[in-house]
């Protein structure tokens, strides 16, 4: 059992066993991280948040210089995503960006129910459940879209927020956010799009050349989005993002806070004290990288999504869930469960999930052609191996 030393420990010693202890952890460089969302950091961004690490957004008037860049920051995010103001902040991640943005929506509708897609995220029920919200959840297709006529049956006089996914955690997929929004302004509720991945993935595919449907503030209806910058954007974790279309969305979350010593300041976001160097972080990557550093970042993950998925089309036993909307690959089997085809793919080394009968990959900046090929290998050894289990 650990415990705190009386005398302590010196510092060699403690980052010794720290090494050591750590050495069971995967890590992005490996390349064997295959079903996550977020990849090892940018350097730039690595450098600027350790440098920065006493930033607290929580107290803007110690700390104005970071707090203005947090707003060229969030700016930068919001012309990407067609958002005609900066309200919207870099917070913890997506899970509290689509609770300010469901509590939003609460507080100016005065109703309290939720209609979501049943591919929404985790954390749009978590949120629905701390803010006392009824969730009503809509069927997806195949193809992991949310069945638009379910929707337009559900949203009534009661519901305060319609929920829209760009770029869903199972398959990258994308809701018809037009549809959405043409059906949250008839019946005056917010339409929230929560585009946690494919916020910093879509814009870029679109300048590409792939063929990516309206989904952002260009539509009149979206009132909030959730965009992430520690997933695609590559900025160190902690580093979620929200937008809203106007600062008077946000008024109903306005809380006073006269006691700060770097003197009185109105506190928007779920935690007070935030970290600076995050936001200091994803201004550093925005300025650096700029569209054209994205878009080459975006084009590399999907040149190998699409290597990935024309090799596992040629795979026996094997198929895709669909085609790859973005840098996301459901593979599912023939006579196989997917849970015993990603288990015996850990065992191999590779963190892979099983996700309602397929296996995901994500194809994040981190991993490599040599990635793909060896885990192609790997895949191929186990079907193999299963394939002869499940026959005999």
């Amino acid at each position: 059992m650990s415990y705190v030393e009386e005398a302590g420990v010196e510092e060699a010693e403690v980052l010794a066993e720290l090494r050591e202890a750590l050495k069971e952890d995967l890590t992005y460089s490996s390349g064997r991280i295959l079903g996550s969302m977020c990849t090892k950091p940018h350097r730039l961004a690595k450098m600027v948040f350790c440098r920065y690490l006493e930033k607290n957004l929580g107290d803007p008037g110690l700390f104005k210089a970071t707090a203005r860049l947090e707003r060229e920051a969030v700016a930068m995010l919001a012309k990407l995503l067609s958002c005609p103001s900066d309200a919207g902040f870099i917070v913890s991640g997506g899970s509290e960006a689509n609770l300010l943005a469901l509590w939003s929506a609460r507080e100016r509708t005065g109703r309290r129910k939720v209609v979501a897609p049943a591919t929404a995220h985790a954390s749009i029920a978590r949120a629905a459940s701390m803010l006392k919200m009824e969730l009503v959840e809509a069927p997806v297709s195949q193809e992991d879209v949310v069945d638009l006529e379910a929707v337009e049956r559900l949203v009534d006089e009661d519901v305060a927020a319609v929920v829209g996914v760009a770029g869903s955690t199972s398959l990258g997929s994308v809701d018809p956010i037009a549809e959405l929004s043409e059906v949250a302004l008839r019946r005056g509720a917010h339409l929230h799009v929560d585009a946690a991945f494919g916020g910093l993935v879509l814009p870029f595919l679109r300048e590409l050349g792939y063929p990516v449907p309206d989904f952002d503030f260009k539509l009149p209806g979206v009132s909030s989005m959730t965009v992430d910058p520690h997933k695609m954007g590559m900025a160190p974790i902690p580093a979620g993002g929200i937008l809203f279309r106007s600062w008077s969305l946000l008024e109903p979350l306005a809380a006073h806070l006269p006691y700060l010593s770097g003197g009185p300041a109105t506190l928007f976001t779920a935690t007070g004290t935030r970290p600076g160097a995050s936001a200091l972080a994803v201004w550093a990557l925005f300025k650096h990288l700029g569209r054209r550093g994205y878009r080459r970042v975006v084009a590399r993950c999907m040149e190998l999504t699409e290597l990935l998925a024309g090799e596992v089309e040629r795979l026996p036993g094997a198929r895709l869930v669909r085609r790859p909307v973005m840098n996301v690959v459901g593979i599912a089997f023939n006579g196989l469960p997917a849970e015993k085809v990603a288990s015996k793919l850990r065992e191999l080394g590779w963190a892979v999930s099983a996700v309602r009968g397929f296996v995901r990959v994500v194809v994040m900046p981190h991993v490599r052609l040599s990635h793909v090929s060896l885990f192609l290998r790997d895949l191929r050894r186990v079907l193999r191996e299963l394939h002869g289990h499940y026959s005999k």
